[in-house]
């Protein structure tokens, strides 16, 4: 019975409270029970009553006068009892308040918790690729919140320990609620391709500068997202096809770049760097600003400002200028020196 109570009330500490409540509960009453019938030869009847009437002190008269040890015994019921029905219903109101409290104050602090975050991303979203792109950035431990207008996903997100809003992404409202305003990316992972439309062509009219990424499924998509403002446009049939074709292809490349992307490579990492209006290697060659010699990195391409193509293996006397990409690799301590250097 009682592994039938764990499974449907679940294994919360709340839940884990009434249970081992309700066991020494009984264990109390079967001890009282079998104590009188054994101290003061009671039936199994008068037995179970009088440790009833004594564990909830309701002050009934005993069924019969108690001996010297039924009087100690009694005593000792008393106070195992009573402690047994106080820890019993302390934890019944504490599984109760969880139960029909929890969700709002849980709500709340969640909402306090998105108010305060900076430079975030958001993940219009959780479906199958929202929650890829969720875990991934949990993996890569950036800050996120996600939108989610499905109570069911929604309850599903917050569940995998995600940050959450419950509504449309299509609502001004629910974007400002998610922090766009203070948010440096978002991803519209929506399963509709005009829903992603729209939520693209919303949020580069309220941050001119926010770095968009959509989710196209129907041919023509790709373009009409690009048009309203999304930087970079996905198409998961797509990306899967080329993916397959790769693994087959060239196993080998894929799954070390898949690896060092990911972080999960220890002695290397891959990085990108932007050049600033400030950065020290603004106007300067590869060579004059010695990145291997000074920091141990390696630069992998170099895609110039307003260029889509990458210039990979740059030569040294490639010049860097203000809103160039370098992508990089290296070691953690070589990172930490370009960083240090940056």
């Amino acid at each position: 019975m009682l592994r039938s109570l764990r499974r449907r009330m679940g294994e919360s500490q709340e839940t884990r409270h009434v249970v081992i409540a309700l066991d020494i509960l009984i264990v109390v009453l079967v001890v009282g029970t079998v104590g009188y019938i054994l101290i003061e030869h009671m039936t199994f009847t008068q037995a179970l009553y009088m440790t009833v009437i004594t564990i909830t002190t309701v002050g009934f008269r005993e069924v019969k006068p108690l001996g010297t040890g039924g009087i100690y015994f009694t005593i000792a019921v008393i106070v195992l009892g009573v402690s047994a029905v106080l820890f019993f219903l302390a934890g019944m109101i504490e599984f109760i308040l969880s139960r029909y409290l929890g969700d709002f104050w849980g709500r709340r602090r969640m909402k306090n918790t998105i108010a305060k975050l900076e430079g975030h991303y958001v993940i219009c979203g959780y479906g199958r690729v929202g929650r890829s792109v969720a875990e991934e950035l949990c993996t890569q431990k950036k800050e996120f919140v996600v939108i989610e207008k499905n109570a069911e996903a929604f309850e599903e997100c917050v569940k995998d320990g995600f940050l959450a809003v419950l509504g449309s992404a299509t609502d001004t409202g629910v974007l400002v609620d998610a922090g766009i305003e203070r948010a440096i990316g978002l991803v519209s992972a929506l399963r509709s391709d005009a829903d992603n439309l729209y939520v693209i062509l919303t949020a580069r009219q309220m941050r001119p500068h926010l770095l968009l990424i959509a989710r196209a499924d129907q041919p023509g998509s790709e373009e009409k997202l690009e048009f309203v403002g999304a930087d970079r446009v996905i198409s998961p049939h797509k990306i899967a096809g080329k993916r397959m074709a790769n693994l087959m292809l060239r196993p080998g490349a894929c799954e070390f770049l898949d690896v060092v992307a990911a972080g999960n490579l220890p002695e290397y990492q891959l990085n990108e760097v932007s050049v600033g209006d400030n950065s020290p290697l603004r106007g300067q060659s590869i060579k004059e600003v010695g990145l291997r010699e000074n920091t141990g990195v390696t630069v992998l391409s170099v895609r110039k400002a307003g260029e889509i193509s990458f210039n990979v293996n740059p030569e040294p006397d490639t010049k860097v200028g203000k809103g160039d990409v370098l992508i990089l690799i290296g070691t953690p301590e070589q990172m930490s020196r370009l960083e240090a250097m940056l």
